[in-house]
């Protein structure tokens, strides 16, 4: 295999790879979409739960509270009433100290009934804000699963397309060439450059931009080998610049 068709396949590599790469990130963004809503709706279903339970448990409280009222109501009247009957200062004294304590324990359960039926309110106020937003992110859901899985669908085929490429293009390259490739690309988005001339006996790298050794660049000259750039260690080889005015020749002839 001529290094001319192994330039044309490392290029082709890299575009693949790039390929490859784009269509990852985009079936992850799609993914991502869809399990953004879901991970919301699940947090709106935990709170709602929590929320259900937490007014279960106030509603309960405040019905005991006022069955404790209705107790307190009650004996209030027993004591006016003892009130009403005592026959000495004694006993008016001891019915006015349980009535004062009586009013008081039936003014801090009002004041409890109070707070805990504000309380019940937002609760429920918060329950129904979440149960529209629950129904909103299901509608979105139901809406918007089909498509994403449409589409994440027809990104997959193109990427096991691409996968499928890859293989094909990796399996016509010398093992010990895709090796260096492969090492090179978890680092770089572009593993392989070109080298063009810039001055008599003096080539640059088109992956960074600085200028090569010379005889390094005269190696290069004749096409048989890749080196690497001694900058950014990309697999370089030489490609001869396009005359003015029209096509240069292709890879491996000489103008």
């Amino acid at each position: 295999m001529s290094i001319t068709e192994q330039i044309a396949d490392l290029e082709r590599l890299v575009v693949v790879d790039r390929t490859i790469r784009e269509l990852g990130e985009q079936i992850g963004k799609e993914r991502q979409q869809i399990d953004g809503v879901r991970a919301e709706l699940g947090e709106l279903e935990t709170r709602l739960a929590a929320d259900s339970q937490s007014t279960a448990e106030m509603d309960k409280t405040r019905l005991d509270l006022v069955q404790e009222l209705r107790l307190i109501d009650k004996q209030l009247q027993r004591s006016r009433e003892r009130l009403q009957r005592a026959r000495n200062e004694r006993e008016a004294n001891a019915a006015e100290r349980e009535l004062d304590e009586l009013r008081k324990l039936q003014r801090d359960r009002d004041e409890e009934v109070k707070k805990i039926t504000e309380l019940g309110e937002q609760a429920r106020a918060s329950m129904e804000q979440s149960e529209r937003r629950q129904a909103e992110l299901r509608s979105e859901l139901e809406g918007s699963s089909e498509g994403v899985a449409r589409s994440v669908a027809e990104l997959e085929t193109r990427l096991e397309a691409a996968r499928q490429e890859r293989k094909l293009v990796a399996a016509r390259l010398p093992v010990r060439l895709l090796r260096r490739y492969d090492r090179l690309s978890t680092r770089l988005p572009a593993p392989v450059a070109a080298c063009q001339q810039a001055e008599a006996l003096q080539g640059t790298c088109l992956g960074c931009h600085i200028q090569l050794p010379p005889a390094m660049f005269h190696r290069m000259l004749s096409r048989t080998q890749f080196e690497e750039c001694p900058n950014c260690h990309r697999i370089i080889y030489y490609r001869p610049a396009e005359p003015e005015g029209g096509a240069g020749p292709p890879d491996g002839e000489s103008s």
